[in-house]
């Protein structure tokens, strides 16, 4: 019995030396990684502004359009008049400024979504690609003497 107790803690004192660390691979520090986050970060932001201003320029042109002829349509019957009405009020410079606010919100939402998708791809490839060694085999010098670091 004292043989086998003493051969259980010859074996439970070799158990470091063979114990698993896992190493954690510090892609946030990676140049590169953080370029794509920073550039995804913006898209994000751009997508909120821009589509803001999208939704602001729309929101003009059909407020301009709406008060302009309400104003001027006198027996709200005649659909002619309507579309006279209608087609002046594009002419009108608010409506303009609002076409304009709706075309760069359009467009810079549009580039804003294309950044946010390719360099958010473009980080999580990076994060992933960290993970590519399935296990490493190693010695280790520490104070408790050589140690043999198998990680996964």
């Amino acid at each position: 019995m004292k043989q086998i107790v003493s051969l259980f803690f010859a074996m439970l004192l070799c158990v470091p030396s063979f114990a698993q660390q896992v190493v954690t691979t510090d892609y946030d520090l990676s140049a590169e990684y953080n370029k794509c986050m920073r550039l995804k970060k913006t898209g994000v932001a751009g997508i909120v502004v821009f589509g803001a201003t999208w939704l602001a320029g729309s929101a003009i042109c059909v407020a301009e359009q709406n008060s302009y002829i309400n104003e001027r349509w006198q027996d709200g019957d005649d659909m002619d008049e309507y579309l006279r009405l209608y087609n002046e009020s594009k002419e009108l410079p608010a409506y303009k400024r609002g076409v304009v606010m709706s075309a760069v919100g359009c467009i810079g939402t549009g580039v804003s979504i294309f950044l946010t998708a390719k360099y958010g791809t473009k980080a999580k490839r990076i994060r992933n690609s960290q993970g590519d060694i399935v296990a490493t085999l190693g010695m280790d010098l520490g104070p408790q003497g050589a140690s043999l670091k198998l990680t996964f």
